[in-house]
């Protein structure tokens, strides 16, 4: 038995390393049923999609009107234009020849390149290049006090991001002793700076397993105490790897602590075991005869509590992003696998010698549990627990869907979140976020004046009611200085004509100065489609949904009539995409969270016939769920793809702490204890196990808290713990007293619900 399961486990151990892959894949973390995500999937190729990354190169010893600076800039400029991952027709920087300078008059336009193809040198050149600037484009591709100019590149789906990391890091070192800082941020170096913390996650893994060791050698005193629990627990973990190698699986980076909760799973089952085994050492006369009692009587609660995990992880499909479908297919066999990992505790002990000197349990626990004197408080503490439950329900409606402002994956003293800050508040046209609105007609549909004047009217009107907004960049902009210029450069003349013939002949003087591709942003070969661009500040829940009010209230009001036979399609980039997540989240947390709690109480019933039981545990998981959800809103922790699935890890770690006490309760209560008594030795015997199962997984997520470069990984190490926490102590509190309250048959026995009902009769009689 044993050679079979080592065979299987180095097998899959080598499956581990061949087929699983680290990988962030866009594709796979969005809701692809949503419009937004369909809508800049229909136009990605055009207009790029959530991959906008903001370059800003700032001169530290004076502004950018200086030619040894521009120089270091312009060949900054080339080599992102040129690396192989950018979308080159939607790289933008002061030094491209597609970047034009407006100018003329006498019904004459000029149209030349601003920096293109020589850098300027004298004095006119500089001040020429000073005053398209400040025309055309401060506070969009110079910064608003004139020190750093900005590049703006899209990159292709694919890139290799901490590539793309190690790149901007190597252009950073290389003109840092020329007096030049680098500010880069965007999807994909957030991806990449992701990628560069996952070698932390070995270091960390590594010391809470040591944190795992330390505690259950203080709390068996026996190497098999040890042993056996790490052992299973890593089996199993290994053993879920493995079918996700064998499958081609690939684990997000953002869900790398996945297999930490396996093993927290297994752990507790072990856990329980080694305690039974030693339990029964005091009746059997050597360890193998002591295993096979044990697992007699854990067979039943162990595969009831694996299974209900098993069943809590299978409905996490309900959610519409296929990463976490095929996840939830995955944890579930994964889970299921605990079976055999036990099988290998059992085999692993019965071979093992009796230990010594081993400790079945914690005198804390038992003066703990006097303390309580739950036999005159357990009406208090229900009540406690049911204050705490209503509570929890008000404070996890305050909970935020999506981000708060700042980036949910990092911390804010970040180089990248620094580095946005400084984009956001230096450069007043640009945002590090980009809502995308679409324009779709026929032909030449982008030379109607009609969809000019509905473009502008949004861009105002989304700019003077979003406060997030920036200006938006459209083909708008290009039109109105034509036009200016062909009226001797008056202001008043900066307007859309209201020809299409005027249109079309301001875009071709436009066109005809230019290069292929100068358009590309904005629109098709055809004029058919086009684009309109709003930078936004953030991409935080209200930022978004303040954003998407706008545009419906907008549409609402008629603002786009002048389309004629054109339409605005909205909305696209990493806003729209947001909204997508959002609103999956949104909708997908109330039905999974239902969903949990209705497989679990079904699970529970079928095991012990009994709804009142099954009531019972629900109440106490879910308390424990809307605590956390609580603390979430009070911290400003809002409700991702990372912390959506807490629910179903929450409540999967939690239900083995109910089902084992429950069982033990039962156990004590049908081998002839008075109620009360079952219960205060199931709490000296499993209480012992469920509270150093507890606390070997509290104590480990310290180093995520502590050490962890990753925002998200840290909070979800703080929120995990937490969640331990809570589930420990209604396992350990809660439901004891509500055992003692409403004594449910199924628990106590016929023998005792007999005994209680004739005390009953007897005090009334009495009476």
């Amino acid at each position: 038995m044993l050679a079979g399961l080592f065979a299987v486990t180095v097998w899959l151990s080598f499956e581990v390393s061949r087929g699983l892959s680290l990988r962030v894949l866009l594709e796979e973390m969005l809701p692809t049923e949503r419009h937004n995500v369909q809508l800049v999937q229909k136009f990605v190729t055009q207009f790029g999609g959530a991959n906008t990354t903001l370059i800003a190169v700032r001169n530290t010893e004076g502004d950018i009107y200086d030619s040894e600076f521009l120089q270091r800039y312009s060949e900054i400029v080339e080599e992102i234009y040129y690396h192989p991952d950018a979308i080159r027709h939607l790289v933008q920087g002061l030094s491209l020849r597609k970047t034009k300078s407006v100018s003329g008059g006498g019904g004459r336009v000029e149209i030349n390149a601003v920096m293109w193809p020589t850098i300027p040198q004298t004095d006119a050149e500089m001040e020429r290049l000073r005053r398209d600037v400040n025309e055309q484009y401060r506070g969009f591709l110079v910064s608003d006090s004139q020190n750093a100019a900005m590049i703006v590149a899209d990159f292709k789906e694919g890139t290799d991001h901490e590539a793309l990391v190690g790149f901007i890091d190597d252009l950073r070192d290389s003109h840092a002793d020329s007096g030049i800082e680098i500010h880069a941020a965007g999807r994909p170096l957030l991806l990449g700076l992701i990628y560069q913390e996952l070698g932390d996650v070995a270091l960390i893994f590594g010391l809470s397993l040591a944190a795992i060791i330390v505690l259950l050698f203080l709390y068996f005193r026996a190497m098999v105490g040890v042993v056996v629990p790490v052992v299973a627990a890593s089996v199993a973990t290994v053993w879920g790897l493995g079918v996700m190698g064998l499958v081609q699986y690939n684990l997000d980076p953002l869900l790398v602590l996945l297999p930490a909760f396996v093993f927290a799973i297994v752990l507790s089952h072990s856990v329980q075991f080694v305690s039974r085994v030693f339990e029964k050492l005091h009746d059997h006369p050597n360890m193998r005869s002591s295993v096979e009692a044990a697992f007699a009587k854990l067979l039943l609660p162990s595969g009831a509590a694996i299974i209900t995990d098993a069943a809590g992880f299978t409905v996490l499909i309900l959610v519409g992003i296929p990463s976490i479908q095929a996840l939830a297919l995955i944890c579930t066999v994964w889970l299921l696998a605990i079976f055999p990992a036990l099988v290998l505790a059992v085999s692993l002990m019965a071979v093992l010698p009796k230990p010594r000197t081993y400790r079945l349990g914690l005198r804390f626990i038992e003066r703990f549990w006097r303390a309580l004197n739950l036999e005159k408080n357990s009406a208090l503490v229900v009540s406690l627990g049911l204050c705490a439950f209503v509570a929890g329900i008000y404070g996890a409606g305050r909970l935020t869907i999506g981000d708060e402002v700042g980036s949910s994956i990092l911390w804010p003293e970040s180089r990248f979140s620094s580095d946005a800050g400084y984009l956001n508040k230096s450069f007043s046209l640009l945002g590090t976020d980009m809502l995308q609105v679409y324009i779709e007609g026929e032909e030449n549909t982008m030379v109607t004046p009609g969809v000019y004047h509905a473009v502008e009217a949004l861009d105002r009107y989304m700019y003077q009611n979003v406060p997030e907004a920036r200006p938006a960049q459209s083909l708008v902009p290009i039109v109105k200085t034509i036009n200016s210029v062909l009226y001797e450069g008056d202001p008043s003349y900066a307007l859309v004509p209201d020809t299409v013939q005027e249109v079309a002949f301001n875009t071709y003087i436009f066109r005809s100065k230019g290069e292929p591709g100068d358009f590309a942003a904005y629109t098709d070969p055809e004029w058919r489609i086009g684009n309109l661009s709003i930078p936004m500040k953030d991409h935080a829940a209200d930022t978004v949904e303040r954003a998407i009010a706008a545009l419906d209230d907008f549409m609402t009001a008629g603002g786009a009539d002048s389309l004629e036979n054109a339409s605005f399609l909205f909305a696209g980039g990493q806003i729209g995409i947001t909204k997508a997540i959002n609103d999956e989240i949104r909708e997908a947390n109330r039905s999974l969270f239902i969903a949990i709690i209705l497989v679990i109480a079904t699970c529970v019933f079928v095991y012990y016939r009994s709804l009142l039981v099954s009531v019972l545990l629900v109440f106490a998981l879910s308390t424990s769920n809307f605590v956390t959800y609580a603390f979430m809103a009070a911290n400003g922790i809002g409700l991702n793809l990372n912390t959506l699935i807490l629910s179903a890890l929450g409540i999967g770690l939690g239900v083995d702490y109910g089902i084992y006490m429950f069982d033990r309760i039962r156990e004590e209560s049908r081998a002839g204890h008075a109620l009360f008594e079952a219960v205060a030795r199931s709490i000296s015997t499993a209480g012992n196990a469920i509270f150093v199962t507890a606390f070997t997984m509290i104590i480990p997520m310290l180093p995520w808290l502590l050490l962890s470069g990753l925002r998200f990984q840290a909070e979800m190490g703080m929120l995990l713990g937490m969640v331990l926490f809570l589930n420990m102590i209604g396992a350990l509190v809660v439901l004891p007293s509500a055992v003692l309250i409403f004594k449910p048959r199924a628990l106590v026995g016929e023998t005792e619900a007999v005994r209680e009902n004739q005390t009953v009769k007897n005090t009334r009689l009495a009476e």
